[in-house]
C-alpha cells in the first residue's frame, strides 16, 4: 500500500466507517451545509414551541368547552320548557264562563264524555277530563241525560258539575218507573216526543223482532208478541233527532244490559223455567209486591200453585187484561174479564208479561224464596204482604184487611 493511500485511510471518520454517510443517517441534515445533528439549543427551542403548541390546543380545547356549555344551558332555558308545554296536557283554568248544553249519550265512557265535552267548547282536551276522571272513583255515576255546563272549563271543573245533580236539565229525561206497562211507556213517550209520534209509536211497538229482543225469548220459535216486559224501566235522555224506534230499542238495550249483567236468562234455565216465563213471573212479582222483600216470596206461591195445578187467581193479571180492552180496572169484575189474563177461568201463566219488571223483580222471579205458600194478602196498612198455605188462615187475612182498608177488594 503506498503512504497515499494510507493517508486516504488515516483521513476517513471511524464513523463514517461505521454508519456510512452522514445524509443517510440524519434526515433532518440542511443539504446547505447546516450540522447534520441538532445541538442542544435547537432541541430545546423545539421542546418549547410543543409545550406551547400543546398549551395553546388546550386552551383552545377549555374555550370550546365553555362555549359548549353556554350553548346547552342557552338550549335548555329555551327549548326545554317549550318541549315541556308540547307534553303538558291541554287545560283551561277555573270554572268557565258563559252556558253550554251537553247530551251525555247511555253507555258513554269517560273518552267518549271528553270527546263530546272538546266538541261542545267545554273543555280544552279530552285528555283534561279523562285525567281528571281517572282520579275520582265517582266518576263512573255520571248518568246520561243533559247537561247545563259553561264553556272553557277545567277538567276537574267539568267532571264536578256533571257529577252535581242541579246541573242536570230534568225536562230533558223521561223516566220510565218500574211497572208500568207498554201503554204507560208509550203515553209518556208521546208527552216528550209529541202527540205527531204517537201512529209511528204504535207501529214501532208491535215489532219485537225489529228492535232487538233476543232470540233466548222466543217461545216455540217465536218472537213474542208483545214489548211489554223489554222496555227497560228507566230514566232515559234521548238526543235531539232521536225516532220512536231508535227510542225503544235504546230501551230494549237497556233490558238486554241488565239480563246479561245478571245472567237472568241464564239463572231462569236453572231455575226450570224459560227467560220468557221467568220475565212474566217477574212482571206479575212487580205488580202484586209494593216491596221488594216480598217479591222473591210471591215469584214462589207463583211457582207452587203452576207445580200444584191450582189456577193463579190474580186481579193484576185480570187488571191488565182489562186495560188491553180499554176497559177500567176499577170498573170491572176480575173473574169476570173475558180473555187469557183472567187468570181466574185460565191455567197457568198469561201469555205474555203484564208490566216492565225492574231489577229487584227479575231477581225474584229466577231466585224465589224458599216456602210452601200458596196465598197471600196485604197484611198492614203500608202494603206489606201476609203469606200462608193455609186457605182459612188467607181468608181470615182478607177479612182483616178488608175490614182496615188495606187495600183488599
Amino acid at each position: 500500500m503506498s503512504q497515499g493511500e494510507r493517508e486516504s485511510i488515516t483521513d476517513v471518520d471511524p464513523e463514517t466507517l461505521l454508519f456510512g454517510l452522514d445524509d443517510e443517517l440524519d434526515s433532518d441534515a440542511d443539504p446547505f451545509g447546516a450540522p447534520l445533528r441538532p445541538s442542544p439549543v435547537s432541541r430545546s427551542a423545539r421542546r418549547q414551541q410543543e409545550r406551547a403548541r400543546e398549551r395553546g390546543q388546550a386552551r383552545r380545547g377549555r374555550i370550546g368547552l365553555a362555549v359548549a356549555a353556554v350553548v346547552v344551558v342557552v338550549l335548555a332555558v329555551v327549548f326545554v320548557p317549550k318541549v315541556i308545554d308540547h307534553f303538558k296536557t291541554a287545560d283551561y283554568s277555573g270554572s268557565g264562563f258563559g252556558t253550554a248544553q251537553v247530551v251525555i249519550p247511555s253507555g258513554a265512557s269517560a273518552d267518549d264524555i271528553g270527546n263530546i265535552l272538546v266538541k261542545d267548547g267545554v273543555v280544552k282536551s279530552s285528555k283534561a277530563f279523562t285525567d281528571a276522571a281517572s282520579n275520582d272513583s265517582d266518576a263512573t255515576s255520571i248518568q246520561s241525560g243533559t247537561y247545563r255546563l259553561k264553556q272553557h272549563m277545567s277538567g276537574a271543573s267539568a267532571l264536578a258539575a256533571l257529577l252535581r245533580p242541579s246541573s242536570r236539565v230534568a225536562g230533558a229525561d223521561v223516566a220510565i218507573p218500574e211497572g208500568y206497562t207498554v201503554m204507560d211507556v208509550e203515553a209518556r213517550l208521546v208527552q216528550h216526543f209529541g202527540a205527531a209520534s204517537k201512529a209511528k209509536f204504535d207501529a214501532d211497538l208491535k215489532g219485537a223482532a225489529n228492535l232487538g229482543v233476543p232470540t233466548s225469548y222466543e217461545t216455540d220459535g217465536k218472537f213474542p208478541t208483545s214489548l211489554e216486559g223489554f222496555l227497560y224501566p228507566a230514566t232515559y235522555s234521548f238526543d235531539p233527532g232521536t225516532t220512536p224506534q231508535s227510542a225503544l230499542q235504546q230501551m230494549v238495550s237497556r233490558f238486554i244490559e241488565q239480563d246479561r249483567s245478571t245472567s237472568f236468562a241464564i239463572a231462569a234455565k236453572k231455575a226450570g223455567e224459560t227467560p220468557y216465563e221467568a220475565l212474566i213471573i217477574a212482571s206479575i212479582a212487580q205488580a202484586e209486591a209494593k216491596f221488594p222483600a216480598d217479591m222473591p216470596k210471591v215469584a214462589r206461591v207463583i211457582l207452587n200453585r203452576l207445580h200444584n195445578g191450582t189456577d193463579l187467581q190474580i186481579d193484576a193479571i185480570s187488571a191488565y187484561g182489562a186495560k188491553l180492552q180499554g176497559l177500567d180496572p176499577a170498573k170491572v169484575v176480575f173473574r169476570d174479564v173475558t180473555g187469557p189474563y183472567n187468570t181466574y177461568t185460565h191455567a197457568g201463566l198469561p201469555p205474555t208479561p203484564i208490566d216492565n219488571p225492574g231489577a229487584a223483580a227479575m231477581n225474584a222471579a229466577v231466585h224465589p224464596a224458599a216456602g210452601n205458600w200458596t196465598y197471600y194478602v196485604n197484611g198492614d196498612k203500608d202494603g206489606h204482604l201476609y203469606f200462608t198455605n193455609s186457605a182459612s188462615q188467607f181468608a181470615k187475612a182478607a177479612a182483616t184487611c178488608r175490614r182496615n182498608n188495606w187495600g183488599c177488594g
